[in-house]
């Protein structure tokens, strides 16, 4: 038994440490290459490099290293815990918003970070003024909970209002898009949900630090530890397999301050639906495969503001739903019509504005409950 807890620890040393030298080659990749070095990004290697001190200390603590570590290191204030939900919540920021000027709730990241190294410096005066040993580690462990209890909290109060960002940008995207594809930032919210979960047992585990279950602790941290690894593995694979999911459409900073408002609905709002119908019926618009609200405002000659008014009001859909939803009748139509016998069910919906298979597919069985595939064989038979 003990040996295979040795072989545990030996293992989980030696994943802490490769994911503390990956999460370091992608901070200096961040910082140095000119294709990534942008603005979002650098706030996302700073907590990188926050998740890379932690996950050093633990396997420092794993191996029993620590004592070893020099003390010029140990008192240097480079253990910032808030480092990683305030370089997570700038890179949100300016990953959606490149231009935008932080405002004062903000900017109170920044602050969080500097009292936290004021409270790391505490550490210098503790063990060099303290002489009895009991004092210091008394001192010690004040000076962990303050670090502890500022890091929790930064993450949540950034963590979420990052979320809150993330949907409010999708909301953006479902109102003036018709395809989502390569600006999606699902995956985002994904990171965040993730983020706010290891958050959530790194409470837990500072709660029964408190309550003095120091092994119970111990076990709550190695999964704070390894979710740590998790993100920092998954961070590389977006960057090495999806850097595409990094160039989003940034969103105009007015419409991140308040909702786009139209014009009142008017007496000329059911001509404008008519209208509206029609070019989706008749000109078939709707297979326009980059369709915006914009181009499509501008082909009725009415705001965009109005144009979506219009839509959430007469129709009860977004734009996203509304557009897609005449691809869908398009497809279903396409699928059962022996001129397109020879095209395969992706080419017809490609020939009816869908641009990816994810959001064909996704779409198609929203609206009719069935994949493209299962539809085509149940009515062809019937």
């Amino acid at each position: 038994m003990e040996c295979q807890a040795c072989l545990a620890d030996g293992f989980f040393a030696a994943v802490t440490l490769m994911a503390s030298l990956h999460g370091l080659l992608l901070a200096a990749i961040f910082f140095w290459s000119p294709k990534l070095n942008s603005k979002s990004n650098r706030y996302l290697a700073l907590s990188l490099l926050g998740m890379c001190v932690i996950l050093s200390y633990e396997f420092a603590a794993i191996l029993d290293l620590e004592d070893d570590i020099p003390l010029l290191i140990q008192y240097f204030p480079h253990y910032i815990r808030t480092a990683i939900p305030v370089g997570v919540f700038y890179f949100v920021i300016f990953l959606l918003q490149p231009q935008h000027r932080l405002s004062k709730f903000e900017r109170l990241g920044f602050f969080a970070i500097g009292i936290e190294v004021l409270v790391e410096l505490l550490y210098l005066p503790a063990d060099l003024l303290l002489q009895d040993e009991n004092a210091i580690e008394v001192a010690n462990e004040y000076i962990v909970a303050m670090g502890e209890t500022i890091g929790i909290a930064t993450c949540f109060i950034l963590l979420p209002v990052a979320l809150q960002k993330v949907n409010r940008y999708q909301k953006f995207l479902y109102d003036n898009y018709s395809t989502t594809s390569g600006k999606s930032v699902k995956w985002l919210r994904s990171f965040l949900l993730l983020a706010l979960g290891i958050a959530t047992v790194w409470f837990i585990s500072f709660m029964l630090y408190l309550w003095g279950h120091y092994v119970a602790y111990e076990y709550a941290f190695a999964f704070v530890a390894l979710g740590i690894v998790m993100l920092l593995f998954c961070v590389g694979y977006f960057i090495i397999l999806q850097y595409d999911w990094f160039q989003i459409v940034p969103f105009a900073e007015e419409v991140t301050n308040k909702e786009p408002v139209g014009n009142k609905l008017s007496a000329k709002t059911n001509i404008y639906h008519a209208s509206l119908k029609q070019l989706m019926q008749d000109e078939k618009a709707y297979e326009d495969i980059d369709l915006t609200l914009d181009n499509l405002s501008e082909r009725l000659q009415i705001s965009s503001g109005y144009l979506s008014q219009i839509i959430n009001e007469k129709e009860q859909k977004n734009f996203f739903e509304f557009v897609n939803s005449y691809r869908v009748e398009a497809v279903k139509t396409k699928l059962l019509d022996n001129d397109y016998r020879n095209y395969t069910i992706m080419g017809i919906a490609l020939e009816s504005g869908f641009k990816s298979k994810s959001t064909f597919n996704s779409v198609f069985k929203k609206l009719t409950g069935q994949t493209p595939s299962t539809f085509k064989r149940l009515h062809m038979r019937s």
